[in-house]
């Protein structure tokens, strides 16, 4: 009979004990949770009852529905059956085993029976009560009890019976029973049987889950994989399948189909999705409000405690655990010594087995601990920070467009000490004043933070590891190991150097980066103008200087990071060498053999946990940093929120009572929270009240501040005093209407707003979805508003109508097209209150007249309260019901139109040049009777039906052209859907990075130190074994001293040359760095325009910006630890081999098949995964971008939630193949830990049962067997990492290699004085935009004389944009060629064409920085020039009249009087009208012989554009002038005009007389000038003819 059989039984009752308390606590926790349960869901509604974005549904808590769920519990039944006959087997056993034991001889045994009885018993009944059990909980409960309990039983008798019998009462038992024996071991293959159909079981059916409920159409349609049971298999998993992840097989099988996409993934249970993770850290941050500090840290700990507690224990519980190995080889090898012949092997099979059993537990408790860190708490951290910080920018107030000032300091000489302080606060406040800081927050810091998981194991880990370490090495070395250990505290005040310069460098190379990012966000924004410009090669200098910074610091981080891993990898080894002096040198003691490499073991393996702590402490500190920025952003100044629809009446009076308004400005850290700001535009003392159903009309010059007044009504702005009446649409507003079905009557909803602002806000989606917006589509109600909205012919023209795709800031509209679509979202929606900020300057005379009459004044607007800002007061005029007139921060006037029209001030807003703003009034058309306007010859233009668009633009080269077929078929995409690479990385790949490191002489000095590297361990073991292994005398001869010496020599040796292989590589890698980021920038920045139209900016930037951050900073430390650890895997088997012979070399070589197949799998699935992850980011970063920048667009029409749905909807398409990507590492780890636990087994095996191995040799064979697959283990987890990394090279490599513009110079260039006069001549220039697309100009013939001002008119697609895009070969002549002075410019270089030509785009695009920096972008002009400029342009008036003050405090002072002035992210602190007179004030310096104006004034109030005519007849009156214009009024006293109608020139005049000035034209009732002009209506129609003096 085996021995301990007592021991073996009380833990058979203990484990028992241990299972029903379990069992009896998780009962009572579910009954105390069962019985309040409608208090408790009160309790929770309560938080989230009034909230908002509580956009979860019930589905969103459910894993998914059971497939087939009868099927699947009738046959769990069938297995709990034969559960149940073992059991009873077992039971019959046990009690004839009982039986037997009651005879007197068996005292000792009686109770020993009792105790197996009551454990098989209490196993029994957990089977019988499973039988009726068919719910998941339940179910799984008692299977993960039965399976626990029989494991421990098959392992206590297995355990039991190989050890070798000393037991002197079990010989006895067995001649007294000869049974017994037979029964025991029948209980043994009994409980292991039970313990293998029960580990086995499912714990619950298959599920399905509807894809529709988290994935987007698209994602649905790409899929391939149609299994219905799409729920990941993780809830319904047996025990075995959990611990060894055979669920994630499926998904490492997809790897091996030809492409995966994220819908061929398992979905994930509930608890790891985005809906379920935001509600629970919704509510906890809804119960208390946040603190300051550490508190966000404690709530993300708290909100997941379990899965913290989890990494902790596993950790905690793995730490002695690794020394199981070192302790059973070293018990295995004193075997050895001892019994050489092997005569008694029962102990010799303990230890062999005890090793395999040890590292078992040991990788399982470390696979678990992992998964937690990296799948479960990882994930949740990433999902609950991006979707709590994305909920804060949906509420937070929009300072980012005010762009706070802190430059205006330097005038402020009152006093230095508020300066200082203000500088503080306004660094504070700035530090998310741009756009990409925000987009850094939910990026960068965020995956530091959820990064951070898979360090925290180290905190519990590191301290027990060092104790157990410390406990075997005293067992060993006695005193002289806490000598060694007490170097170690040596070492510990360089941990806090280390964190402060750590958190410093990156501190600076954080700052560096959010600079590359911002600066190449804002470029790739205006990238148009920098190519009109010829500004790449200055632009690109700029860049690179930025990038040099940040590569300085990404260089000295990696400096700190070598010196210090040098320090920590030399401390162990500084440790062993005092340790081995101690012991050997002064305490006179022999180091015998297994004292050496034992010790060598320990201290090894406790290197890693004193290298983890120095590590996780400077992580903490980063973390810190970035939870710091976090919590710093969630407590910023928020709207006041809007109570929902149904809890109070709506408001609808819009009134302002002795308000004072100035731009949102955040003061979460202001003292005095109401402090005038100074350098702050203000609205000063307004008194409004703005009629109920009517429209009101608010006009006044440029930046006179109308857009802050509407912003003030949304509740954006700050309001000082007074207050502000106006309904604001609630937060779910969309979201609540979204499946409502109404009629007309019910459509418009009282107390919701909608806003169109003035550069137009648009998502890349669908033109019919921006107009929707997410509500229901109403046909009738849809067309009204196109065509309304003048869209109908603008949809015809675009080749898939409504379906057309928007770009990315709607690039491929003209401006007129992004205005009325914005406005039509305006119209369709159900608002009864409508802001409309300057509609109709992006649109021409006729389309404005349009919009105005049956849009503004239509039917679907009646009973609708509407606010018009616009400079259109002559045509706007006639349907206000109350008018308001502000001049820099002032009313001038306020009250109902027929006063306005009295008083004086319609005067300044409306008048004309030269006086004659009189008489204008009365002028009328009867001086020439015009042709009745239904003959007029301008119907070819201009029908009712078929709107001219914006006679505009420049605006892309994105044009569709019209289709003659009328099939429907698939809209054509502009944002082309981003494209991944299938299969291995390429050769190409792998070629371009070797190459961007270093030519043939850095790669040779490279691998000869790899090399050297790799060979420093074998020589330290190598010495290790002379000196331990040499004989006494010779030992005593040369005695201790020799030996230690030569022996720290060698392994510093080898420190030195290990940390030098880093220095080399990451100069290397700096090398790569720098010249790939110069080939993407160059490539991407001299690209063609109509790339930068088709590809969205998210993915530029992601490309610049994640990638580049992976390529910097983590692909060489995969490519240099993929190349160690193939070195050490080689050196370690030659030394296998050359010590083991041929069987180590036969058994190598059969594993290495078995571990190449199951890496090749993973390898493919992996890859797969990062691509897939890369992939589903860029949505997910363009929500982000879409989000930030039209936050409060988002808000005035209670769009807030149903982004917050969108949003976590692309979260969970972006955790979906994240989160495979770790569970497939983990699969490979538990297959890998396997292996290697099988390897040393059966090494050991071997070893045990082979006499001619002697023990030495199986010492050195056991620790390579060990170290080898750990090596191939970290090999292919390196070398995948290093393909995954390479996907972002690959991605970085297919965008440096787009088709570039021609040349930027071609010899002979042409003179410097170019152009001198100014001619334009065009010969037969035909356009066409691609081989296989039809011609856009047809042959056009007309030349323009030196100093000649022509304007060019034309209804939209008719070609004005083309020929403004010709002039600067943004398209190329098909036929044909324009000369410009007589050099035909096709022969030119692109650089010395554009910047010698001026173009003043419709989108004035302006840069960030200052006033002076925008006007003058590469400092060649004085300040007195540049005042100038902007005196010509009316930025600055010529007299000083117009400083207000309050308290003595002048507010609204003007900005462009100081050059320093800030100037916001994309110029948005200043009014669009004031960015286009920008543009306009850059011309005025540049001073070209050629100017191209597009729509240049379009956002101006009249009087300024006159007045802006005058200057640019003054200024350029020498220089030729084309005009694209809308405004007749532009265009009615230049020399000569053009019209153009699809393509072709239909009025001028080609030889150069004036018979084609508007002057004769007008005179002419049947030109197409004349009937043009006409259809502006009879005032303006006068004005016009007064105008050119008709």
């Amino acid at each position: 009979m085996p021995p301990y059989q007592l021991l073996l039984a009380e833990a058979l009752v203990g484990a028992a004990a241990i299972s029903s308390l379990a069992l009896f606590f998780a009962h009572s926790q579910q009954r105390k949770i069962r019985l309040p349960t409608t208090q408790d869901t009160s309790l929770v509604d309560d938080v989230n009852q009034d909230d908002p974005f509580n956009v979860t549904k019930p589905e969103d808590f459910i894993d998914g529905e059971p497939i087939d769920e009868d099927a699947f519990w009738f046959k769990m039944r069938n297995r709990k059956l034969l559960l149940v006959l073992l059991s009873a087997a077992i039971l019959v056993l046990e009690g004839v085993s009982l039986g037997w034991s009651a005879y007197p001889d068996a005292r000792n045994v009686l109770a020993e029976h009792i105790f197996r009885t009551t454990f098989g018993l209490y196993v029994g009944l957990l089977v019988l009560r499973s039988v009726g059990q068919s719910t998941t909980d339940r179910h799984s409960e008692s299977v993960i009890h039965i399976t626990a309990l029989t494991f421990f039983s098959s392992v206590l008798h297995f355990g039991v019976a190989i050890l070798p019998s000393s037991d002197s009462i079990s010989s006895h038992n067995l001649q007294a029973f000869p049974p017994l024996l037979a029964f025991w071991y029948s209980m043994t293959a009994l409980y292991t049987l039970t313990f293998a159909i029960i580990a086995t079981t499912p714990c619950g059916p298959p599920l399905h889950f509807f894809p529709s409920l988290i994935y987007s159409k698209k994602t649905i349609d790409d899929t391939t994989n149609k299994a219905y049971d799409n729920v990941c298999g993780l809830p319904g998993t047996s025990v075995i399948d959990y611990l060894f992840f055979r669920y994630v097989t499926r998904v490492v099988q997809l790897g091996t189909s030809v492409s995966v996409e994220i819908g061929d993934l398992p979905i994930l249970p509930a608890t790891m999705r985005a809906t379920y993770q935001f509600f629970r850290m919704r509510t906890n941050l809804r119960a208390n409000p946040l603190k300051p500090g550490w508190d966000l840290a404690w709530r993300l700990i708290s909100v997941n405690k379990l899965a913290f507690t989890a990494e902790i224990l596993l950790a905690v519980a793995a730490a002695p655990m690794w020394f199981g190995s070192p302790f059973f080889v070293r018990k295995l090898i004193a075997y050895l010594e001892d019994d050489p012949d092997r005569l008694d092997q029962g102990w010799g099979w303990v230890y062999a087995l005890g090793q395999f059993a040890s590292l078992i537990i040991v990788t399982q408790l470390n696979s678990q601990m992992w998964y937690f860190a990296t799948s479960v708490i990882q994930m949740r951290l990433r999902t609950q920070l991006n979707t709590i910080l994305f909920a804060k920018t949906l509420v937070r107030k929009d300072v980012v467009s005010s762009g706070t000032s802190t430059s205006n300091e330097k005038d402020d000489t009152k006093s230095t000490t508020t300066n200082g302080e203000d500088k503080e606060k306004g660094e504070e406040e700035n530090e998310f004043s741009s756009k990409s800081q925000v987009m850094t927050l939910m990026t960068t810091d965020v995956d530091r933070v959820a990064e951070f998981s898979y360090h925290l194991f180290a905190i519990a880990d590191s301290p027990v590891e060092i104790v157990v370490g410390t406990l075997l090495l005293y067992s060993m070395l006695g005193v002289s190991c806490f000598i060694g250990l007490a170097v170690i505290c040596l070492f510990l005040p360089l941990n806090h150097l280390a964190g402060k310069i750590v958190i410093s460098t990156q501190d600076n190379l954080m700052k560096a980066r959010d600079e590359r990012v911002s600066l190449m966000n804002e470029i790739l924004g205006g990238i148009r103008m920098l190519k009109f410009m010829a500004w790449e090669r200055s632009f690109e200098k700029r860049v690179m200087k930025v990038r040099e910074r940040e590569l300085k610091y990404q260089k000295l981080n990696y400096k700190i990071e070598v010196v210090f891993a040098a320090l920590w990898e030399a401390s162990p080894l500084i440790v062993t060498l005092v340790s081995f002096w101690h012991f050997a040198v002064w305490r006179q003691q022999a180091l015998t053999p297994s004292i050496a490499f034992t010790s060598m073991m320990v201290f090894n393996e406790m290197r890693f946990a004193m290298n983890a702590l120095p590590e996780t402490f400077i992580n903490l500190l980063q973390v810190h940093v970035s939870l710091m920025r976090i919590g710093k952003y969630l407590q910023l100044t928020e709207v006041a929120p809007v109570p929902p629809l149904s809890a109070a009446p709506a408001i609808n009076t819009i009134a302002v009572q002795s308000a004072t308004i100035t731009w949102p400005h955040d003061r979460s850290a202001d003292s005095s929270a109401a402090s005038t700001p100074r350098h702050k535009f203000m609205l000063v003392d307004l008194a409004l009240k703005f009629p109920e159903g009517q429209l009101s009309l608010v006009c006044g010059k440029l930046g006179s501040g109308k857009t802050l007044l509407l912003l003030a009504l949304l509740g954006e702005a700050d309001i000082l005093t007074g207050q502000v009446i106006c309904p604001h649409s609630p937060p779910d507003a969309l979201a609540s209407f979204a499946d409502q079905k109404v009629t007309q009557e019910e459509w418009v909803v009282p107390g919701v707003c909608a806003y169109v602002p003035q550069a137009a806000w648009l998502r890349n989606a669908s033109i019919q979805d921006n107009i929707l917006f997410g509500l229901p589509l109403d046909e009738e109600r849809y067309h009204k508003t196109l065509e309304i909205c003048a869209l109908i012919s603008d949809l015809k023209i675009l080749e898939d109508g409504d379906q057309s795709e928007i770009g990315e800031r709607g690039v491929n509209l003209s401006g007129g097209q992004k205005a009325r679509v914005s406005l039509a979202r305006a119209v369709y929606s159900r608002a009864s209150v409508l802001l409309l900020d300057d509609v109709l300057s992006a649109v021409d005379a006729h389309t404005a007249h349009h919009i105005y009459s049956k849009c503004i004044k239509g039917e679907l607007m009646h009973g609708r309260t509407v606010i018009l800002v616009s400079h259109h007061v002559q045509l706007c005029l006639s349907g206000a019901a109350y008018v308001v007139a502000l001049d820099n921060g002032q009313v001038l006037f306020a009250g109902e139109r027929e006063a306005f029209e009295a008083s004086p001030v319609k005067g300044t807003l409306v008048q004309t040049m030269g006086g004659v703003g009189k008489k204008q009034g009365t002028a009328s058309t009867s001086k020439n009777p015009s042709v009745p306007g239904n003959h007029s010859p301008v119907s070819t233009l201009v029908q009712d039906d078929v709107e001219p668009d914006p006679i505009s633009e420049t605006s892309s080269t994105v044009i569709n052209e019209p289709q003659v077929n009328l099939e429907r078929k698939a809209p054509r995409k502009v944002v082309e859907d981003e494209k991944r690479a299938v299969g291995r990385v390429s050769r190409d790949v792998w070629k371009l990075y070797v190459k961007s490191c270093g030519a043939y002489g850095y790669w040779v000095w490279f691998l000869s130190i790899l090399v050297l590297g790799a060979l420093c361990p074998v020589a330290e073991n190598w010495w290790l074994k002379t000196w331990s292994g040499s004989s006494t005398e010779e030992a005593d001869t040369k005695g201790p001293v020799y030996y230690i010496v030569i022996y720290g020599a060698v392994t510093l040796t080898g420190v030195l040359i290990s940390t030098y292989r880093y220095f080399v590589l990451y100069n290397g890698s700096i090398h790569a760095s720098t010249v790939l980021y110069q080939q993407l920038l160059e490539t991407v920045l001299f690209a063609q325009i109509r790339f930068h139209d088709t590809v969205s900016r998210g993915r530029l930037l992601n490309r610049f910006g994640k990638d580049f951050e992976g390529v910097d900073s983590r692909l060489a430390d995969h490519f240099g630890r993929s190349l160690i650890f193939a070195f050490s895997f080689v050196v370690t088997i030659v030394s296998v081999t050359f010590a083991g012979g041929i069987p180590f070399l036969i058994a190598i070589i059969i594993l290495g098949f078995i571990y190449y197949d199951v890496s090749k799998d993973y390898g493919q699935a992996a890859r797969d995964m990062r691509r897939l992850d890369s992939v589903a980011r860029s949505p997910l970063y363009s929500i982000y971008g879409e989000t930030i920048a039209g936050a409060p667009i988002l808000r005035a029409f209670g769009a807030s939630s149903k982004f917050m749905r969108d949003m976590l909807r692309y979260v969970d398409t972006n955790i979906n193949p994240n989160y495979w990507q770790w569970a497939v590492n983990r699969w490979l780890s538990a297959r890998f830990d396997l292996l290697s636990a099988v390897t040393v087994g059966v090494t050991g095996c071997i070893a045990v049962s082979t006499p001619t191995i002697s023990a030495a040799l199986a010492g050195f064979a056991l620790s390579f067997a060990g170290g080898m697959t750990f090596t191939l283990l970290f090999l292919v987890r390196r070398f995948v990492g290093l393909e995954q990394s390479m996907v972002a090279l690959e991605r970085i490599k297919e965008y440096s290699e787009l088709q570039r513009e021609p040349p930027e110079y071609i010899e002979p260039r042409p003179p410097a004085s170019w152009p001198d006069r100014g001619g334009v001549k065009c010969e037969n220039l035909i356009i066409r935009y691609a081989p296989e697309l039809p011609d856009v100009l047809h042959n056009l013939n007309f030349e323009v004389h030196p100093g000649e001002k022509v304007g060019i008119l034309g209804r939209t697609g008719s070609g004005k944009s083309t020929l403004a895009l010709s002039f600067f070969r943004f398209v190329e002549a098909t036929e044909g060629c324009i000369t410009i002075d007589g050099l035909d410019i096709s022969k030119m270089g692109l650089s010395d064409l554009r910047s010698k030509l001026t173009i003043i785009p419709q989108d004035p695009t302006i840069l960030s920085g200052t006033v002076r920096s925008t006007l003058d972008v590469f400092d060649e002009y004085g300040d007195a020039e540049i005042f100038e400029a902007l005196r010509r342009v009316h930025l600055i008036p010529s007299n000083a009249d117009d400083i207000v003050e309050i308290d003595g405090v002048a507010v609204n002072v003007n900005v462009f009087r100081n050059l320093e002035s800030p100037v916001s992210e994309g110029g948005e602190n200043f009014s669009t009208g004031e960015k286009q007179l920008l543009c306009m004030a850059r011309a005025i310096l540049k001073r070209s012989k050629v100017l191209v104006m597009d729509e240049a004034t379009a956002s101006v109030d009249y009087a300024t554009d006159e007045l802006i005519g005058k200057t640019i007849r003054e200024e350029f009156a020498n220089s030729t002038i084309l005009t694209i214009a809308h405004r007749l009024r532009t265009v009615i006293d230049y020399d000569r005009v053009m019209l153009l109608d699809q393509g072709k020139i239909v009025e001028f005049d080609r030889k150069l007389t004036k018979t084609f000035s508007p002057a004769v034209l007008l005179c002419d009732p049947s030109s197409q000038f004349y009937g043009l002009c006409e259809a502006t209506g009879e005032n303006e129609f006068a004005m016009l003819k007064n105008l050119a003096g008709v």
